[in-house]
């Protein structure tokens, strides 16, 4: 039974890919990537590291899923999929 390895302190511990969260990474692997087809790799590693770890800073003490709540709020409404119970974003003022 030496099997060495990362065990999660919680069960609802957060998806990590490497160092980062799975959606700081992707954040990276999108902006390296648009840096690799503008022809310039290193620079989007460095730019891609560099939205990664701001979007960390922006999200450091808020909710696990804060990136889905953002792009509730801030996309137009006919690109966010949501759920039948959810309002369109755009209705800011409840009654109730």
């Amino acid at each position: 039974m030496d099997e060495t390895g990362y065990i999660p302190k919680s069960l609802e511990a957060q998806e990590r890919f490497l160092w980062w969260d799975f959606d700081q990474a992707i954040l990276f692997i999108l902006v390296m990537g648009m840096g690799v087809v503008s022809g310039a790799m290193v620079a989007g590693m460095v730019f891609g590291g560099l939205v990664a770890w701001q979007y960390g800073r922006l999200k450091t003490g808020k909710h696990p899923k804060f990136a889905l709540h953002a792009l509730y709020w801030w996309l137009p409404s006919w690109i966010v999929i949501r759920a039948r119970a959810t309002p369109p974003s755009h209705h800011r003022f409840f009654l109730g």
